[in-house]
């Protein structure tokens, strides 16, 4: 005996709601997202060979330009905080600064990727990072055309705040160029 093929009912999906909830999600993830701000120094740095990757969190950045001057960044906002707290905000109230002033400036500090240090508090801001956090992860970011005093100046600053290991910022070489 045949079979009888029941008859296909056609159906029809709108897609429109789906493509307006697409392009809203588009538009939040556009206007929500917080691009890299710009570096406080541009450095062109040195090549190399070597393929370590440096730790994205709980990292101490010590910059150095090509003119030899210093800055510092840390990636974490708590030891941020407390580097202003006990270092900065003292200065700026001395200065006479009023406590609204004072905050502000804070908001400012978190915001800034890295900040320019003066060679002779340098130790003063690399101690308190330690002190704020045992385990961060110093890193060297030397301009090419940077002093070798320069560099070492802050090599024996680790050395003296008992940071013995370190990592040194390179581009990687291409081989075979």
């Amino acid at each position: 005996m045949a079979k009888i093929k029941s008859r296909r009912i056609g159906f029809r999906i709108d897609m429109t709601p789906m493509v307006d909830v697409a392009f809203l999600l588009l538009t939040f993830f556009m206007l929500t997202t917080k691009f890299k701000p710009p570096e406080t120094v541009q450095i062109d740095l040195p090549s190399s060979h070597a393929e370590q990757k440096v730790p994205e969190s709980g990292v101490l950045t010590v910059s150095i330009s090509d003119d030899n001057r210093y800055f510092m960044g840390v990636s974490s906002q708590q030891t941020r905080e407390d580097i202003f707290e006990r270092l900065i905000a003292p200065v700026l109230q001395e200065g006479g600064m009023t406590d609204a002033a004072v905050a502000d400036s804070l908001q400012q500090f978190r915001l800034a990727e890295s900040f320019p240090v003066e060679r002779g508090l340098l130790e003063q801001y690399i101690m308190m990072a330690r002190i704020s956090n045992q385990r961060i992860r110093p890193v060297v970011r030397a301009d090419m055309d940077a002093d070798f005093q320069t560099v070492d100046y802050v090599l024996k600053l680790f050395k003296e705040s008992n940071i013995l290991t370190f990592n040194l910022v390179t581009v990687l070489e291409k081989e075979g160029g």
